[in-house]
This record gives structure tokens, sequence and C-alpha cells, in this order.
């Protein structure tokens, strides 16, 4: 496929995806995942509560300083706490849902929908799998988020574009990692067979690849933009804002992955796959 092709695969695989927005079974790994994230962000906001203080209170001034313990300056450091927070739920939790999903998704488009149960059942048996081959992608877009953030300290006038900067960064690296899931469950690999495997799958759909990881993350980038002001929310008096930011970026975030496993799914199916089950 010229790339022209590739990219229009990758917004009718999207499409495709979107119009199982509303299958709950679709949504059964990415439920538990989005609970847990929903659960963080609610900690968080409500550390000051009795059942929670003696657990959060020190996790909060341990990551974000004793100022971030009083009102309303909490929510001036919500979003980095929220970042920091969910990166081992994102690592562990996400590539159980991602797994699943993929497994769920790739069943539905074959014609032969599997029973939930089942879907989470394949994405478990495959935890160190999935957990390891996607590993490098979340420490990669860790350092790059660390790096970025020690840059912006000298040079502040580009603060504004960090989430940009962070947007395009993740669309890169995901490019190369769309398609380890689909090796791993649908494409039955071992570990070590799916990560080699990685730059020959990248190399045939790398448009496509761009294509669903760039559309798939687009949704959460201005709710990811507004969080940068939170200092500025709060000057204004509507400090609670940020936190509902915060809930709105997990389900935005959420629904990304949605759609970038059941696009992903697909389009290895009609373009990765094919080529490389013919190269065995």
């Amino acid at each position: 496929m010229n790339p022209l092709e590739q990219i229009l695969l990758g917004v009718q695989s999207l499409w495709q995806a979107a119009r199982l927005l509303g299958r709950p079974s679709l949504w059964a790994p990415w439920s538990v995942l989005l609970g847990l994230e929903l659960m963080i962000v609610l900690g968080l906001w409500w550390f000051a509560h009795p059942a929670l203080s003696w657990l959060l209170a020190p996790l909060i001034r341990r990551l974000a300083g004793e100022g971030a313990l009083h009102y309303p300056d909490l929510f001036r450091f919500l979003p980095g706490l929220y970042a920091k927070s969910s990166v081992p739920v994102l690592v562990i939790v996400g590539a159980i849902a991602s797994g699943a999903s993929t497994a769920l998704f790739g069943a539905w488009f074959s014609g032969h929908p599997l029973r939930i149960r089942e879907g989470l059942r394949r994405g478990l048996l495959r935890t160190v799998g999935l957990v390891l081959a996607n590993l490098p992608f979340a420490l990669l877009l860790v350092a790059f988020s660390f790096a970025l953030e020690r840059w912006l300290r000298t040079h502040e006038r580009f603060t504004r574009f960090a989430p940009i900067l962070t947007f395009l960064v993740a669309a890169a690296l995901q490019t190369f990692f769309v398609w380890v899931n689909p090796l791993l469950m649908l494409g039955r690999r071992r570990l070590v067979d799916a990560l080699t495997s990685l730059p020959e799958a990248a190399a045939i759909g790398a448009w496509t690849a761009w294509t669903i990881a760039a559309l798939a993350a687009l949704p959460a980038l201005p709710i990811q933009m507004m969080a940068r002001n939170a200092s500025r929310i709060v000057e204004h008096g509507t400090p609670e804002r940020v936190g509902w930011l915060m809930v709105a970026q997990a389900v935005a975030v959420t629904v990304g992955a949605f759609l970038l496993t059941g696009a992903s799914a697909l389009a290895y199916q009609s373009l990765v796959g094919p080529v490389l089950e013919e190269e065995v």
C-alpha cells in the first residue's frame, strides 16, 4: 500500500472502532482501567478525608511537597500528581486491558465474537508478556516527560506548547509500538518474537500506525492543554475545575485507548498480519 492508502486504512479502522463505542462487551477491559483511574483522581482530590489521609498525605508530600497538602494549592499540583500516580496502573492494568481488548476486537472483526470472560482470560494469561512488551513505550514516554519538564524550567515561555510536544512524541513512539499487542494476541507470538517483529511490522504499516496513533490521542489534547493552566484556574477562584478536568482527561484517554486498540486490531488483520504470515 502507498502512504495515502495506508492513511485511509487508518481512518477507516478508527471509524469502525468508533462505531463499536456503544458495545458493553468491548468496554469490559477498559471499564476496569477507567474505574482505577477515576479512583486515583478522586483519592487525590479528597485525600484529606480521614479514611485516606494516612495513606495519601505522605505520598502527596513526597511527590509534590508540603504546599500540595493545602487548599486550594492542591489543585495547582493535581495534574502532575495524577500523571505520576497513574503510571503503575497504566503500565500493569493498562497493558492487560490492551491485550484483552485486542483479543475481543480481533474476534469481533473476524466474525466470531468472544465472551467477555474469555477475552479477559486471554489478557490475564499473557500478563507478563503484555506488561514487558508495552514497558519500553511507557518508559520512553515517561523519560521524555521528565526531560521536557526539566527543560521547561529554564525555557518557561515554551510551557504552553508542552502538551503538543508530548502529543507528537507519543504519536511517533506509538507508531512503532502500536503493533505489539496485535502481534502477541492475534499473531499469537511469543514475547521475544513479537518484539523482534516490531521493526518489520512498523515498516509495513507505518502510515496506518501514525494515523491511528495521532487521531486516537487527539480528543485528550485540548483537555491536557487546559490542565497546563491549573495555576491560573486556581487563581481565578475555581480550583475544583482542575479536578473535573482530570476526570475528563481520564475518560478521554480511555476512549482514545479503546479506539487505538480496536483500530490497530483491524489494521493488523487487514494489512500487517497477512504480510508477516506470508513470510513465515
